[in-house]
C-alpha cells in the first residue's frame, strides 16, 4: 500500500454534486500517476455509487473501486466546507472523502482497507480530525491507520 503524500490531499475540493466531487478525485489519482485512464477510473466510482452510496454518515463518504485503470492501490482525501448531498446512510450531507483505488485483481485488499477505514470512522474523535484538522495532522492520521 502506497502511503499518503500531500499531494494526495485536498481540503478546499470544489464541486456541489457528487459527479463533480467524484470527477475531480479521479483527475487528482491521475495527476498523482495512481490511474492510466481518468475517465474510465471516473466510470468505476460512478457505477459504484449507483449500486449503492458509498456516504457511510457523520460527513463521511468513502468512494473506492477496483479497475483496470488504476496502476497501484492508493488512497485520497478530500474535504470542503459545505456539505455534499450523497445519499449517506444518516441522509446527512457529505464534506470528507476518503477515496480508493486499487487495481483490477486487488478486491482482497481493497476488503481490507475498507474494513480499516470503517473500523476508523465509527470513532468520533477520528472523524473530528478528519473534518477540522490540516493537511499535516490528516495525512500523519490516514498514514497511520493504513499503516496499522
Amino acid at each position: 500500500m502506497a502511503f499518503l503524500t500531500s499531494r494526495c490531499i485536498d481540503l478546499t475540493i470544489q464541486g456541489n454534486s457528487p459527479y463533480s466531487i467524484l470527477k475531480q478525485l479521479s483527475e487528482m489519482a491521475f495527476q498523482n500517476g495512481f490511474i492510466t485512464d481518468r475517465n474510465a477510473f471516473l466510470q468505476t466510482l460512478l457505477l459504484r455509487e449507483k449500486l449503492h452510496s458509498t456516504g457511510f454518515g457523520g460527513g463521511i463518504a468513502v468512494p473506492h473501486g477496483k479497475s483496470p485503470a488504476v496502476k497501484q492501490p492508493f488512497v485520497l482525501f478530500a474535504r470542503k466546507a459545505d456539505g455534499v448531498a450523497w445519499k449517506a446512510s444518516d441522509e446527512e450531507p457529505v464534506n470528507c472523502w476518503i477515496c480508493l483505488g486499487v487495481p483490477q485483481a486487488g478486491e482482497e485488499q481493497q476488503v481490507r482497507l475498507i474494513g480499516t477505514l470503517c473500523r476508523k470512522i465509527i470513532h468520533p474523535e477520528f472523524t473530528a480530525q478528519l473534518k477540522e484538522g490540516e493537511a499535516d495532522a490528516i495525512l500523519t492520521l490516514l498514514n497511520q491507520t493504513l499503516g496499522e
